[in-house]
């Protein structure tokens, strides 16, 4: 893959990311938006560089992927340069189209050990990561990052001129700061600002509800991100406010389900519960389904709970179910990483 990957993309128009979501954005989940909108271009969750470089089981179950997904993107965070290098030599050899580092992460534990937004800080160290990484592959470096640890006035623009200047290919910014984490609202102001001094791909993420609403959102940018709006709507990468009808919602439901268990064996049952039970929204019942979907032990139970939603909303089938906002815009859990 051409180091140019990103502004060939860009060239064609907007680009419209599946944001890395750490717990979410597996290759089930990644396949799913393919399959819905195969113009997405998907990030995979974030992955250790220290990680993958000395665990063969990491290697094996982060960098698998289905021929569906390219192009994909694979997100390693860490804080060792030379980790980061041997990782992106392994992430290039499994056939990824690009790698891209996490300096954005808020989560306490994570910039505590030097890794994720802590590398705005240290920011040499965030330059010499790039570097290396940009020496050893052929393949695109990207780099997610934040507006900044208390703005973006103070230290975005010359930071981010300093990983272009260090060999990344392209920037994606999160509209929020380091102490914001994923609280108050997403301001892309500073990014458009930034997209001014930089000759790489620059792509706006953070409280995209869909495909329409990030080319709102676009102003003078290459892309935008979805990440939270898209769980159990995969559809919401599609233009046009496509709303799917409840049988399409059924069948998606169980592609995901059988995905999982294909993928992940009962480790993927048990993870389908907090997917699934984000499909069903709109109709009388769902907190019943819902109950359901939480306790699934297999595919077998998915179907069941399925059919019983066929067989009690016959007639709604074929009826378009729209989403409240308050669906798309579901609390974060935890200190997991994306958006």
């Amino acid at each position: 893959m051409s180091k140019d990957f990103w502004k060939n993309l860009a060239s064609n128009g907007p680009i419209s990311i599946l944001a890395p979501m750490d717990g979410y954005t597996d290759s089930p989940y990644r396949q799913i938006v393919k399959k819905v909108a195969p113009n997405t271009v998907c990030f995979s969750e974030f992955y250790s560089a220290d990680g993958l470089v000395h665990s063969k089981q990491l290697q094996q179950t982060a960098l698998a992927h289905n021929p569906s997904e390219k192009p994909l993107i694979i997100q390693i965070f860490g804080k060792d340069p030379e980790m980061f290098r041997k990782a992106a030599i392994l992430i290039e050899q499994s056939g990824a189209a690009g790698v891209d580092v996490n300096m954005g992460c808020p989560a306490k534990k994570v910039v505590k050990s030097g890794h994720g937004s802590s590398l705005m800080i240290h920011t040499d160290t965030a330059f010499r990561i790039i570097e290396e990484m940009s020496k050893a592959v052929s393949i695109p470096v990207s780099v997610k990052t934040r507006l900044g640890w208390n703005n973006w006035e103070d230290h975005l623009i010359p930071f981010v001129q300093g990983l272009e200047n260090a060999g990344a290919n392209l920037i994606s910014v999160h509209g929020r700061t380091y102490q914001q984490a994923f609280n108050g609202k997403a301001d892309w102001t500073g990014i458009y600002e930034l997209k001014k001094h930089l000759s790489i791909p620059v792509i706006g993420n953070g409280d995209v509800l869909d495909y329409d609403d990030g080319m709102k959102k676009l102003g003078n940018l290459d892309g935008f991100m979805i990440g939270r709006a898209s769980f159990g709507n995969p559809w919401c990468f599609l233009p046009g406010g496509y709303i799917p009808t409840l049988a399409e919602i059924l069948a998606i439901m169980h592609e995901h389900g059988r995905l999982l268990l294909e993928n992940k064996g009962r480790k993927g049952m048990l993870e389908s519960r907090k997917h699934l039970v984000q499909y069903l929204h709109g109709f009388a019942g769902v907190k019943e389904y819902r109950k359901s979907l939480v306790s699934v032990e297999n595919l077998e139970d998915i179907d069941n709970v399925l059919s019983r939603i066929r067989n009690e909303h016959a007639g709604l089938l074929n009826t378009k179910l729209e989403r409240g906002k308050e669906a798309m815009v579901e609390v974060w859990e935890g200190e997991g990483c994306g958006l």
